[in-house]
């Protein structure tokens, strides 16, 4: 493995801490005219080994994308490597946080991001991490000039496709993995749903690792027995909910909820009551319990609408559906709809893309909505 520890800059590209690679001797594989289809398991486990990993708080920062990266290989790599970024596009030009790659031929992750030297493709760059859940090669990359770039490098290594799986959060920072294959990405509206599922867990693990302090609002046993319960989450209704999601959790890791991705991506919940996050905690016997973590995303600064209200609109600016919002959350659909019919109201607009376009004023030109 190798490290480069300096910050760096690409033109219009912001870099800062270590850029990682794990760059092994996989055959960089062969053009094909043929359509790869996504998710080709090599074992059915694959999607929970990952969520395993996303939520794994035991680890340091870096070991902690290294595991991510192994699993999210060993579900997804078509031969041709997989990459990770950790980014922030909260302003005008993206900053990268951290990349690493294995397998990548050409360091491929690396010397793509070099090609980002034009101011408008770092904007195209920008634009689609604030705005794209999962995407092909030619959906992520909006500028028909860039996207032709790209394929001129990758061409001579044998890529010829892409897939984004990205993880996005209201407050613009975020994690995105990279699928990279020789042939055209075929994805099916089955594997669309689990990919959407995926980035809303890389959004909320990657917002869990990134906070100071976690707080801890319960503890329960992996039966859904509560051990522990602070006042925060001391209520029938909370306890009741904790207790079923640690069910469906527990559910979705053996070996039936294995054999059917789609059921348990289902059943296991990126948070709970829009809320807390479930993480493992093992103690020096060996006992495993689960921890409440507080890890709601923070909400826009539109004083008008309440927290909850200001988390979907959020939600729904960064392109998610009502359905999606639901599943992050773990919340009802018809609460969702709800929430987001009252913020329209309260802001005096009528239609969803009336409230998105506001959203995107207030954060372009921070107007004081709350007046």
């Amino acid at each position: 493995m190798h490290w480069k520890s300096t910050t760096i800059k690409l033109s219009y590209v912001c870099v800062s801490h270590p850029f990682e690679y794990a760059i092994g001797d996989a055959p960089l594989g062969m053009e094909s005219n043929e359509d790869t289809t996504m998710f080709p398991f090599g074992k059915p486990s694959d999607p929970i080994d990952l969520f395993d990993a996303l939520y794994d708080l035991e680890k340091p920062r870096e070991e902690w994308r290294s595991r991510v990266l192994k699993s999210a290989g060993a579900a997804f790599d078509q031969g041709l490597g997989i990459g990770m970024v950790c980014y922030d596009v909260s302003g005008l030009m993206p900053c990268i946080e951290s990349m690493q790659e294995h397998n990548v031929p050409g360091n491929g992750m690396w010397n793509g991001a070099e090609r980002y030297h034009k101011p408008e493709w770092a904007r195209s760059m920008v634009k689609s991490y604030r705005t794209i859940t999962f995407a092909t090669l030619n959906e992520y990359i909006s500028d028909t000039e860039f996207r032709a770039e790209l394929r001129r490098f990758y061409e001579p290594v044998g890529i010829r496709d892409a897939v984004m799986i990205n993880g996005l959060d209201p407050s613009r920072l975020g994690c995105a993995l990279y699928i990279f294959s020789a042939g055209m990405f075929r994805i099916t509206p089955a594997k669309r749903q689990l990919l959407t599922r995926i980035a809303t867990h890389l959004s909320t693990a990657y917002r869990l690792h990134r906070r100071l302090e976690r707080t801890v609002d319960a503890i329960l046993a992996p039966s859904g027995k509560i051990e522990h319960a602070e006042k925060t989450a001391s209520s029938n209704d909370s306890l009741s909910r904790l207790a079923g999601a640690v069910k469906m959790r527990e559910w979705a890791r053996t070996i039936p909820g294995r054999r059917d991705s789609d059921r348990s991506t289902e059943a296991w919940k990126p948070l709970v009551s829009g809320r807390w996050s479930l993480v493992d905690r093992f103690e020096r016997d060996g006992r495993r319990y689960i921890t409440a973590c507080e890890n709601a995303p923070a909400p826009t600064g539109i004083g008008l609408l309440s927290p909850r209200e200001r988390q979907v609109a959020a939600l729904a600016e960064l392109g998610r559906s009502n359905k999606f919002i639901a599943y992050e959350l773990g919340l009802g659909h018809s609460t969702v709809r709800v929430l987001l019919a009252r913020a329209a109201a309260k802001l005096g607009v009528r239609t969803r893309i009336d409230l998105i376009n506001l959203i995107r004023l207030f954060r372009a030109t921070s107007l004081p909505l709350e007046s």
